[in-house]
């Protein structure tokens, strides 16, 4: 255990979140629970126990370490990018980023069974998807007023339309990992549904508790 001593108990449990995520990149989201985490760190049951008493509560600190990295992410985007397309355009880059960049994200967010399974993951995915909705309605408001963006957006509804876009690539990933920019391909979609007057067809309701973390 000594070589994951922490001098903070949160600390420890970003290390057990770390190992966690390294476990699904290797092995898929099915087949990690908290005693492969145990070999795999080398520590006791019992000091996972201390942290992590339960599956539920190693997929909690999962989603939390996840949300803490974008939330500084999507902070950092916000105080360095006064201009609101462009700061629409870095969060899709961000994200984008950061999906791509955790090797075990892609397998968190396909992975249906756990998402069933796992009603903290899929609860803690679902505050980071409104986490990241949220910076998006930002973004499009202060853009309208702007007159950067067509003052007619609905800006939650345009706000969903770019998850589903991330989702869908994520999806697209998954099945062909040779893709064009993600980012530029986005936004070319986005453009013309930013700038003109929209018309949103009837459809169903979002199913907001689908897990997502775009």
């Amino acid at each position: 255990m000594a070589k994951y001593r922490m001098k903070e108990a949160e600390t420890f449990k970003d290390q057990i979140a770390k190992a966690t995520l390294r476990l699904v990149a290797d092995r898929g989201t099915d087949r990690v629970t908290t005693s492969d985490v145990v070999k795999t760190m080398g520590i006791t049951r019992a000091a996972m126990a201390r942290h992590c008493p339960s599956e539920d509560d190693l997929w909690l600190a999962v989603a939390a370490l996840i949300e803490r990295r974008m939330k500084q992410a999507w902070s950092a985007v916000a105080a360095g990018e006064p201009s609101p397309s462009t700061r629409l355009r870095s969060l899709l880059a961000v994200q984008i980023g950061l999906i791509t960049g955790i090797p075990a994200l892609r397998s968190l967010l396909l992975s249906g069974s756990l998402h069933v399974d796992s009603v903290a993951l899929r609860q803690g995915l679902c505050e980071v998807r409104q986490g990241f909705k949220a910076c998006l309605v930002e973004a499009l408001i202060e853009g309208q007023r702007a007159e950067e963006f067509c003052a007619g957006l609905d800006a939650g509804v345009t706000a969903d339309r770019i998850v589903e876009a991330i989702q869908g690539m994520v999806v697209s990933w998954s099945l062909n990992q040779q893709a064009s920019d993600p980012v530029e391909e986005i936004w070319l979609r986005l453009d013309a549904f930013l700038h003109e007057p929209v018309y949103y067809p009837q459809a169903g309701p979002i199913d907001h508790d689908q897990c997502g973390l775009s």
